[in-house]
């Protein structure tokens, strides 16, 4: 029985994307004072830095109109060669990304993340702005948000992964930490017996 080619979506910003270590180092700059790339927590902003939730978004928002946020930083470790590797087997990939937000436009974001996965040599199937994971059809979606992968099970998704940056954590979707881990649920997918209502219609 050959293996079939899946509809991998891949969220960013901490799987793809150092956020945190490029926010910290502008924060640092543009702040005046250290701004830890550790984060310890999800909300690391309001509980190592001191910014609120506006104030933290607004500091996001000057770093994209400053050339910084989205546009500098290297793939985090080993995302690249996997995500490339992904591609040789024959897996489409849809990078879905909730970038949009106040002082960043959905088209600013597009624009830019598609740049920055150019530069990088990214393979790409699709490039969507959307705070909704779920709203193009994939079998397999990677995101280390645990609310993003709490709404992809509310809504009856095939199989939403969970990247987790704190391994002591747990979640109801299937839990990675590394590249490794996600190919062989990729590869179980894939050598499923049958096809998915996805797979039929492409």
């Amino acid at each position: 029985m050959e293996s079939r080619s899946l509809d991998i979506g891949l969220d960013i910003d901490g799987v793809l994307y150092p956020f945190v270590q490029v926010i910290a180092g502008y924060a640092t700059k543009t702040l005046g004072r250290p701004c830890t790339d550790k984060a310890e927590t999800w909300d690391w902003y309001q509980r190592q830095w001191g910014l609120n939730h506006d104030e933290f978004f607004a500091l996001c928002s000057r770093g994209v109109r400053d050339g910084i946020l989205f546009t500098e930083g290297a793939p985090l470790p080993g995302a690249m060669r996997a995500v490339k590797r992904l591609a040789r087997a024959g897996h489409r990939l849809h990078y879905i990304t909730a970038r949009a937000f106040d002082g960043v436009s959905a088209s600013d974001a597009w624009h830019r993340t598609a740049e920055w996965l150019r530069k990088w040599t990214f393979p790409v199937h699709s490039l969507t702005v959307s705070v909704d994971k779920n709203c193009r059809p994939t079998d397999v979606f990677l995101d280390d948000s645990p609310r993003v992968c709490h709404d992809l099970i509310a809504a009856g998704h095939p199989r939403p992964v969970w990247w987790s940056h704190f391994p002591t954590q747990t979640h109801p979707a299937a839990t990675v930490s590394s590249w490794e881990e996600f190919h062989t649920i990729v590869e179980g997918e894939a050598w499923l017996s049958g096809t998915s209502s996805l797979t039929q219609r492409t």
